[in-house]
Parts: structure tokens; C-alpha cells; sequence
């Protein structure tokens, strides 16, 4: 594969963590969020034999554009199993740092050449299934989770494979906040809420060490605070003396 805008010609992508790939889209039989948030096959866009494969299950790949270039099936394929296919395999023991499932979201394939940086798709700000779970998170917090049951089902039955509605719906049992905490985890995915969201429910700081291997090691209390841009307490009256930095910063 070689950058192209067509499939978003992104010099940086969102990684998912393994808790949000095996966890969180663990059931990927009745949810179709996962198939349709992340691309799992990359189709040639640059011909030839290859032998520098992260692939190793086979010794090279020879490719004509709009050949199958890579799969991801989103599980453990035996090298045998790879080895049968004409193409490279990304299986999750496979995944490191550029090498992992991409989250489409934000992918703008309508830019008009290669060059050109600024995207053009809207950035995401509300959205109704949003407000459908907030509905749900604070009917549940008021003691009330067979009131909040409707508006947690009715995204879970939007995002459904057809057929599938009726699987995806959970009882009133099932819904509780750790439920909740994975639910907007996978409709809101990249869209900036995860930060705020674990911050208000007061677990930033044990989630993140808990699920989150790159930033487990130097997370802390501080960060349920952001730093105050230097030059916001510069222009202030009196300087940090009248607006001191959030602490730790």
C-alpha cells in the first residue's frame, strides 16, 4: 500500500487499546460497531512482489491494484491459515504501533489530491444517540434503571446487524454504570468524550492504569485537570500570583 487520499491519506490514526478491541467489541456477532467503525481490508493500490512482509507466514505477496493487499479479521488466524492467503494478514498478535485496526471516523477520502491537508468532514459535536445515553446514565443514577432501560435499547437496537435487534437488547439487570461506561465507549469511540467522561465518574485515573498500557506508568491525579495555557495566566492581572497553574503542571 502506498498514502493515498481516497482511503484518508492520514499521517496519524487513532490505536484502539486491546480492552477496546477484545472487551468492549467483544461481541462482533449481533454489534455491527465494530465492522463499521474500523476497515478491515485494504485493496492494492500499489502493484508488485513484496517480500518485507510484517506477514510472515509467507515468503512474499505478488499484487495487481484492486487485489485484497490486507485483512484484518479481527482475531487469530494460525500461520497455516494465513499462509493459504494470497494477500498479508493482520492478526491482533500482529498489531503494534503502526500496525493496528484503523477507526474510519474521522477518514476523509474527499480531498482533492494527495497534498492537500485540511479535511472537509464535520466534526462531531451531538449526536442523538448521545443523548439517548446520557438519558439512560442519569435515569440509572437515580435509582430508576427500568426507565432508563428504553433509551440504552433503543441504540443498541440501531446498531445491530439485521436480524440482530432483539439480541442486542439487555435487561434492566444488566444495566449498570461499568455497562454504561462500555456502551459510550463503543458508540462515542474518538470523539473526544472519553477524557471528560471517566473524569465526572471520578475513575480516570484506575481506568486508564488498568487499560491503557502506553499511559498506566505516568498517569495521575493531576491529570483529572488540564494545564492552563502559559499564555492565559500571562495575560491575567497579577500573572500566576492571581491565576496559579492547575497543581502538578
Amino acid at each position: 500500500m502506498r498514502r493515498d487520499f481516497t482511503i484518508g491519506r492520514p499521517f496519524r490514526r487513532f490505536r484502539p487499546t486491546s480492552y477496546m478491541l477484545e472487551t468492549v467489541f467483544k461481541d462482533r456477532i449481533n454489534d455491527s460497531r465494530y465492522q463499521k467503525s474500523y476497515r478491515t481490508v485494504y485493496i492494492c493500490n500499489n502493484p508488485g512482489t513484496f517480500t518485507n512482509l510484517f506477514d510472515t507466514s509467507k515468503p512474499s505477496v505478488t499484487l495487481k491494484a484492486g487485489d485484497t493487499a490486507i485483512y484484518l479479521p479481527g482475531v487469530e488466524w494460525t500461520p497455516a491459515q494465513r499462509a493459504r492467503k494470497p494477500y498479508q494478514v493482520l492478526v491482533p498478535s500482529l498489531y503494534r504501533p503502526n500496525l493496528f485496526p484503523t477507526l474510519t471516523k474521522f477518514l476523509d477520502p474527499l480531498r482533492p489530491d494527495l497534498q492537500y491537508q485540511p479535511g472537509s468532514r464535520d466534526f462531531l459535536m451531538f449526536r442523538l444517540a448521545e443523548t439517548h445515553l446520557i438519558a439512560a446514565e442519569a435515569l440509572l443514577k437515580s435509582g430508576k434503571p427500568a426507565d432508563a432501560l428504553p433509551f440504552i435499547n433503543a441504540v443498541r437496537r440501531r446498531a445491530a446487524f439485521a436480524g440482530k435487534e432483539t439480541a442486542m437488547e439487555i435487561t434492566a439487570g444488566q444495566l449498570t454504570m461499568d455497562f454504561i461506561m462500555e456502551e459510550r465507549e463503543r458508540e462515542l469511540q474518538g470523539e473526544m468524550f472519553r477524557w471528560f467522561d471517566l473524569k465526572r465518574w471520578g475513575v480516570l485515573v484506575e481506568r486508564v492504569k488498568r487499560h491503557n498500557p502506553d499511559a498506566q506508568a505516568i498517569v495521575a491525579g493531576k491529570h483529572e485537570l488540564r494545564p492552563i495555557p502559559q499564555d492565559q495566566i500571562d495575560r491575567t492581572a497579577g500573572g500566576i500570583s492571581s491565576f496559579p497553574q492547575n497543581p502538578g503542571y
